[in-house]
């Protein structure tokens, strides 16, 4: 007798967002479950099997409207090899050799066999510290660093146009405050953010106290984001932490997180601290099971 699973069941297993799996069933006709005398979800084993397809091969970078209309077989086919180590050398080769062309489409490649999760797990965090102490020990250039950055950011940019969605729950503004000018941690965490079906409002680094109140009143945001990188000192963070989370009303969620409160001993209340990547999607998980959206 084929298992049935609920809503939440495959939600965990699949990794797929129960708001994005709810989008999809209205948008394309699929998963279609049947209700049980509740009028809630259930989904069969094919179901569950298709979907985890699916999930994999949305992270190696598809459509998923495209692979909704395939069978399970179909999409087996599809299942690329995984990816290649990555190796920083390469990259640090790419850099010094001036050739722009070639390390845009190395890039690409990465982002390519690796799917946009992975890519931000596997390739773009330590490639951003790679360059980073290549930096620090004079092997590369500033201007070579300057443009790995901007590179990486067009090649995300492009990446997200897929995932832009609007009315995805929760709402989150990500930014920075004054001081802190770094924002590829920004970038990570909303390619994550909008790949886990939330909806991402993205004002860039260094952003006042008062536009970030503002703002989180005239968008009717549900949470802050805020990214404290290496640079910024983690005192510094806690007490701009702790003045921001005065100004903000409480029903409104901040988030933090970076190199720099890694360290910090404790951060003041009312402030979830995100501790690495791995950390988003499963705050964004958590935040959803606390605030129930409707079937």
């Amino acid at each position: 007798m084929s298992e049935q699973y609920n809503i939440s069941d495959v939600s965990r297993i699949s990794g797929i967002p129960k708001d994005l799996l709810r989008m999809w069933e209205r948008r394309y006709g699929y998963p279609d479950p049947i209700r049980d005398d509740n009028g809630d979800r259930v989904y069969s084993d094919d179901q569950l099997d298709k979907l985890v397809l699916i999930r994999q091969l949305q992270d190696q970078g598809k459509r998923p409207g495209k692979l909704i209309e395939l069978e399970v077989t179909e999409l087996k086919s599809l299942l690329q090899a995984p990816a290649p180590e990555f190796d920083p050398s390469e990259l640090i080769g790419y850099l010094k050799s001036g050739d722009i062309s070639a390390l845009r489409n190395w890039l690409h490649g990465q982002l390519i066999s690796n799917g946009l999760r992975s890519f931000i797990h596997r390739v773009m965090v330590p490639a951003t510290y790679a360059v980073g102490d290549a930096w620090s020990r004079g092997e590369l250039a500033t201007y070579e660093e300057h443009l790995f950055t901007e590179l990486m950011k067009t090649l995300v940019r492009q990446s997200l146009s897929e995932h832009y969605q609007v009315g995805g729950q929760p709402r989150i503004m990500l930014t920075t405050v004054p001081g802190e000018k770094h924002s590829m941690g920004l970038l990570m965490v909303e390619a994550l953010l909008r790949m886990g079906g939330a909806e991402v409002i993205p004002f860039g680094p260094e952003m006042p106290f008062k536009d970030i109140q503002q703002a989180a009143i005239s968008h009717t945001v549900d949470i802050i984001g805020l990214s404290f990188s290496g640079s910024f000192k983690g005192d510094d963070a806690v007490v701009m932490l702790s003045g921001l989370r005065q100004m903000i009303e409480p029903s409104i969620g901040i988030w933090a997180g970076g190199a720099a409160l890694q360290d910090v001993a404790s951060i003041p209340e009312g402030i979830e601290r995100l501790q690495g990547l791995h950390s988003v999607e499963q705050a964004l998980l958590e935040w959803r099971q606390t605030h129930p959206v409707s079937v």
